[in-house]
């Protein structure tokens, strides 16, 4: 039975991955610049400082590292504030776990203010119990801490609290610290991986009734 939820943010309930993979390309858009090919799998491993030194030397660009990183950081307040979509299912889903008392937080590696802009975009927001950041507690979701944080703030039995996810070494961190976890599919993701990982494999979020029938198996 499951009595509390954890929810990742980007790619399990908000379709935001895709602005992710294309964020420099957006940025450079915004200065009238066009990206050269390549782009996204240049900066993909890289942080936000390295990204904007990046794109200073290679675009040749007459703004300072810091303001690259300011520009960055718009340009995605931008998309949650004004683009971001739920997935399918997703508020319908969050409206079924409350509707059978589940307590439902949310765990995200995205900065607190720009994921709630999103949320509160999507309609979201006030069906979440709580929100737990990465930046906030100074973790990643490498190690367990986001997801007991957010179980310890719900008073959910282990094993009665299911964390949804759609990053693969997300949802290991969560099977190996013994939550149930259900894979949420996602283009960005390694789908055969997620399936391997997780208790349960949700191609999308519209079928909460097949979702709570096997959840409520032992």
């Amino acid at each position: 039975m499951i009595q509390g939820a954890i929810f990742d943010a980007d790619g399990t309930l908000l379709d935001s991955m895709g602005m992710w993979d294309t964020v420099g390309t957006r940025y450079l858009a915004s200065l009238g610049i066009p990206a050269r090919p390549g782009l996204r799998e240049i900066l993909f491993p890289m942080s936000l400082s390295q990204c904007a030194a990046y794109l200073q030397e290679a675009y040749h660009l007459s703004q300072s590292c810091l303001a690259i990183e300011a520009g960055i950081n718009e340009t995605i307040r931008t998309f949650y504030c004004q683009e971001v979509v739920a997935k399918p299912g997703a508020k319908a889903f969050l409206e079924a776990l409350r509707a059978r008392g589940v307590a439902i937080t949310l765990a995200t590696a995205t900065d607190r203010a720009v994921i709630t802009a999103g949320l509160e975009r999507t309609g979201l927001l006030p069906l979440l119990d709580g929100l737990f950041t990465c930046g906030d507690l100074g973790v990643d979701k490498r190690t367990p801490e986001i997801f007991q944080t957010a179980q310890a703030a719900m008073g959910t039995p282990l094993e009665a609290t299911w964390v949804f996810e759609d990053a693969v070494h997300a949802a290991r961190t969560a099977y190996g610290a013994g939550y149930r976890v259900a894979g949420v599919a996602d283009p960005y993701s390694d789908q055969a991986a997620l399936r391997q990982t997780c208790h349960l494999y949700l191609p999308d979020l519209t079928d909460f009734p097949g979702f709570f029938a096997q959840a409520a198996r032992p």
